[in-house]
């Protein structure tokens, strides 16, 4: 269903997302009109692996690969240099923010499927997330998929943490605690 084109609500190590694949552009159209997101607002990609991630990574900051090597999966997602060949509805002033969950069935999920997914925290934008799959399933009905895990889902978003400058930067506090 994500391979072809839909958008799933699916649990992550964090937040339950919206999810759609990185090049149905359409997918992600409705994504941003169910959360009233306006253009230019990020997005974040699911990566399977740290190879998947090299594919949306247009240079690596010095140590930086390494560094996140050691740490992923896990609820951090770095701001990166963006690749030239993602759709520019995933990209933000020439960065990309990425992340390798640490939720395996997710995982396991983006690597049948082939490439990155991209993912957004299911509520409207400005609102607090929705942590029951009872709720999102009412407030936004009709999509392709909702997958749910036992119990309401995280109350924290991912630490987001900007690594593009020599002193990586901490947009975001969240689940991950960086050392």
């Amino acid at each position: 269903m994500l391979a072809g084109g839909g958008v799933a609500v699916l649990p992550t190590d964090t937040l339950y997302g919206f999810h759609c694949s990185i090049r149905h552009i359409a997918a992600l159209a409705t994504i941003c009109r169910l959360k009233g997101k306006r253009k230019g607002e990020g997005f974040i990609l699911l990566a399977s692996n740290i190879e998947m991630a090299d594919g949306v990574v247009s240079r690596w900051p010095e140590g930086v690969r390494q560094e996140l090597s050691s740490i992923w999966p896990a609820p951090l997602t770095a701001v990166l240099p963006a690749s030239r060949r993602l759709p520019a509805e995933v990209v933000w002033r020439d960065s990309v923010a990425v992340r390798i969950p640490a939720h395996e069935g997710l995982r396991l999920l983006i690597r049948r499927i082939g490439e990155p997914l991209v993912s957004t925290s299911v509520n409207r934008a400005g609102g607090e997330p929705l942590r029951w799959i009872s709720a999102i399933r009412k407030t936004f009905p009709g999509l392709g998929a909702y997958m749910s895990r036992r119990g309401s889902g995280s109350r924290y978003p991912s630490t987001v943490i900007d690594f593009r400058p020599k002193a990586p930067v901490t947009i975001r506090a969240g689940r991950y605690r960086l050392e």
